[in-house]
């Protein structure tokens, strides 16, 4: 089993950098987004949701116009006739 060591002579932070991690108003944003549940929040405000939806939504948009292009133009082999 390995040791763990632990080092007990920290040297002190100073105060501006102690400051400048409390922030409430962010603690509580994190707070709300990370219990608010997922289904109760709209998929358009979630960035990632969305654009996930939207290239699922531009892919099956452009399947759907190649599914077209060919039942408008279906694939000919052209019969050659020769003369003799």
């Amino acid at each position: 089993m390995t040791e763990i060591k632990f080092n007990k002579r920290q040297k002190e932070l100073p105060e501006e950098q102690i400051n400048k991690h409390k922030d409430f108003k962010k603690l509580m944003y994190n707070y709300q987004n990370a219990t608010k549940p997922l289904y109760k929040t709209p998929l358009y405000k979630n960035k990632k949701v969305f654009l996930v939806i939207l290239l699922i939504l531009l892919v099956l948009f452009v399947i759907v116009e190649v599914i077209d292009s060919q039942k408008e133009e279906p694939n000919q082999i052209p019969t050659q006739e020769t003369n003799k």
